[in-house]
């Protein structure tokens, strides 16, 4: 085999694993823009940039975020300093 037909197999390589990397769709994408139609409503038009990233990836993993106790949540909240215990006592 010619030298110069042999250095192309690693191009070659390197555009079959660029290839197989790419999705054979674009459902994906067009869920996540779905999704950011539902979370950005013309009531929310004025939030922040991360804030919205923050509410879109609790809606992405809506089935772990399910899972979640509240309950240690605000325990750990109330906890954490002499005010919030102070005005959140009662649900200790």
């Amino acid at each position: 085999m010619l030298p110069e037909v042999h250095a192309l197999f690693t191009q070659i390589e390197s555009l079959v694993r660029l290839l197989l990397v790419v999705p054979c769709s674009s459902a994906e994408a067009e869920r996540s823009f779905s999704a950011l139609r539902r979370l950005k409503t013309w009531l929310r038009s004025s939030m922040s940039q991360s804030r919205l990233n923050n509410v879109g990836v609790c809606h992405i993993h809506q089935d772990k975020l399910d899972q979640v106790d509240i309950e240690e949540i605000f325990q750990l909240f109330i906890s954490a300093n002499d005010i919030r215990r102070h005005v959140f006592g009662a649900f200790i």
